[in-house]
């Protein structure tokens, strides 16, 4: 077993990195044992876990116990976890974390941790282990950050058995006897059989990207793609799960935990390209939210929370219809998105939508503000919090359903929604150069004079905020003056705002989502040295393989998604329209194993410095936009970059 794992990329993965940092703004991981997309993860606890802390931190010095948990994001909180408490506090001496098996000691005793998608193995030498929790239960215990929605039979069923030197527990969000059914026999060899079916099926998708790269580069390339891998959860047991957003059980592939906002941008995208078949049981879940709870999702965790702005879950579902992505039903997954796109909340005219926490009176929070968004062309700020956000967020998804609506062959709703995606020009102010709120009469407001309460942007500002409009790079273009003065405009923002603190207290810009995609805007303007450039420097400064990790929240895969495509050469500026901009590949060369054909990234570099793109060539054939289509990329054969 040793010597295969070490003859994989498996070696390389650290999931100490993202563990360790102060307050909220750091990677906010843990070293998660268990299965890709499992339900649940094992986890060693150094502290309680809240909304902005995790269970487990790598500045903590005492081991307090261990958690089946399934908190997903460090802004996001738990929900049904069971948690193996010691008789008390010990120094904590090590943490040696994988995947697929994890061991930690501490005042002087072992544990490892071994566990599959809904059940854990504990093999130990301290023999109170697990003295404290009950050998079977229910927990309904919840810390997600809101959601009014009532769902008295949640609960997260827990069995447990101790033999020897073995604990195991199996869980379940649907009965007892299922948790008793997922429960692990407590013996050495099933302690070993299930570390080796962890590590396979890691080795399963890893084996689908294979890089060649110094060893700092894999470290964190391969670390980002366990990241990648871990969310959104498959939350389905036996061919049925638990619905939070109706409180009943179905049959489907039930995933939760998507924290949309953050990850339609580069983490479906990569999933798309490497795992469609989970792609597609993944817009299938969203579709099923909609049938069971009326309204597609923004943060489900596991039903609507009211986390976030904009339609992500629209543009998630488009991106995959027009990438050929199957296994979902494409006409329910479009009547969802016309719903969102067209229905207001009832109460909609009657709420600002203030931030989550501040404003409970009803979930979900789809399109928020989309009243004023109808009749206005933009979100009125004087009506709805985040108005220039939602208004540049619902433009970008009304894009994103035109697409969708012309793949589907329904010319009329592609025309309406293609008109609707201009929408953003509403809030484009000439004078400031830049997008700024506006009341309903029709006046603009100084974001300068607007404290939080009525916010006028979502983890961003104007001096960002005007770089969101990624489905329509030329008008931008044209509101700014034309290419020339929009090249200006963007050096200076590399220049002067990107590598500052951001709105929220990350190093850089790059730390929150909103601008993962600016670097690549320099391509539709021929600039595509400044894209190299910039990419080049972004992969080198915002992530490192130290256990702060990158700037920012990791947000279920978001950060460390676009690292893995930004490192291949490429990245989805507009995810819907079904092509990638090339960039500036920081590999060596890489390998796609993309079901039955294979994509081979060869890179040409007259030295080891070198990061300006001059050729890009797909199969011998030029690629002189700096551009390739999905369908190209998934055919396979061979996308050669040449550097100097």
């Amino acid at each position: 077993m040793t010597a295969a794992i070490l003859a994989t990329a498996l070696a390389f993965v650290d999931p100490m990195i993202g563990t360790e940092g102060t307050g909220s703004e750091y990677g906010g991981m843990m070293p998660m044992t268990g299965v890709p997309f499992g339900s649940m993860h094992l986890v060693p606890v150094t502290r309680t876990n809240a909304v902005g802390r995790t269970s487990f931190n790598a500045l903590d010095r005492e081991l307090l116990g261990f958690v089946l948990t399934r908190q997903p994001a460090i802004w996001m909180g738990e929900f049904g976890p069971v948690r193996i408490w010691l008789d008390r506090p010990l120094p904590l001496e090590s943490v040696e974390a994988h995947p697929w098996q994890t061991t930690v000691k501490a005042g002087g005793r072992t544990y490892e941790l071994a566990a599959t998608s809904h059940g854990a193995l504990i093999r130990s030498d301290d023999p109170a282990l697990g003295a404290k929790l009950a050998d079977e239960g229910a927990t309904s215990e919840r810390t997600v950050r809101v959601s009014t929605l009532p769902i008295p039979n949640f609960a997260c069923h827990w069995s447990k058995r101790r033999e020897g030197s073995m604990l195991a527990i199996g869980v379940s969000l649907i009965d007892a006897e299922r948790a008793r059914r997922h429960r692990p026999k407590c013996d050495d060899k099933s302690f070993g059989e299930v570390v080796v079916a962890a590590w396979r099926a890691w080795d399963g998708f890893f084996e689908r990207v294979s890089i060649s790269a110094p060893n700092r580069v894999r470290k964190i390339f391969y670390t980002g793609l366990y990241h990648a891998l871990l969310y959104p959860r498959n939350l389905s047991e036996e061919g049925k799960y638990y619905s939070a957003v109706d409180d009943r059980v179905h049959e489907g592939p039930g995933y939760s935990c998507f924290s949309l906002w953050d990850t339609y941008r580069s983490e479906h995208p990569l999933l798309t390209l490497i795992a469609p078949e989970r792609a597609g049981a993944m817009c299938q879940s969203l579709v099923d939210m909609y049938k069971w709870g009326g309204w597609l999702p923004i943060w489900p965790n596991p039903g609507y929370t009211g986390v976030m702005i904009g339609d992500p879950a629209a543009i998630v579902l488009s991106e995959a219809y027009v990438k050929g992505v199957g296994g979902f039903d494409a006409n329910e997954a479009f009547a969802a998105c016309l719903k969102n796109a067209d229905v207001p909340q009832p109460d909609d005219e009657s709420r600002t939508w203030l931030d989550v926490g501040k404003d409970e009176k009803g979930c979900p929070e789809t399109r928020g503000g989309l009243t004023w968004y109808l009749s206005h062309g933009y979100v009125a700020h004087d009506k709805t919090v985040e108005s220039v956000s939602r208004t540049l967020d619902y433009s970008l998804a009304d894009a994103s359903i035109a697409k969708f609506a012309a793949a589907l062959g329904r010319k009329d709703e592609a025309k309406r929604f293609a008109a609707r995606a201009k929408n953003y020009t509403n809030l484009w102010c000439a004078a400031e150069r830049c997008f700024l709120p506006k009341g309903t009469d029709g006046r603009w407001a100084d974001p300068k004079t607007l404290v939080w309460e009525n916010h006028a942007y979502t983890e961003t500002n104007e001096r960002s905020a005007r770089w969101c409009v990624p489905h329509d790079v030329e008008g931008l273009v044209a509101l700014m003056g034309g290419p020339d003065e929009f090249e200006r405009e963007l050096d200076k923002f590399f220049e002067t705002d990107f590598y500052k603190t951001d709105t929220v207290g990350n190093s850089s810009v790059h730390g929150n989502e909103t601008c993962h995609h600016v670097a690549y805007l320099y391509n539709r303007i021929g600039r595509y040295d400044k894209t190299c450039r910039r990419v080049r420097d972004i992969l080198e400064r915002c992530y490192s393989d130290s256990r702060r990790g990158f700037d920012g929240n990791e947000d279920c895969g978001a950060m460390s998604s676009w690292y893995i495509l930004s490192s291949l050469g490429f990245y989805p500026l507009d995810p819907a329209s079904g092509e990638y901009e090339l960039g500036s590949p920081l590999v060596d060369g890489a390998t796609l194993r993309l079901g039955s054909r294979k994509l081979d990234i060869v890179v040409v570099r007259e030295d080891s410095s070198a990061w300006r793109t001059k050729r890009v060539t797909l199969n011998g054939r030029e690629l002189a936009n700096r551009r390739v289509a999905h369908a190209d990329l998934v055919a396979g054969g061979e996308l050669r970059f040449e550097l100097d």
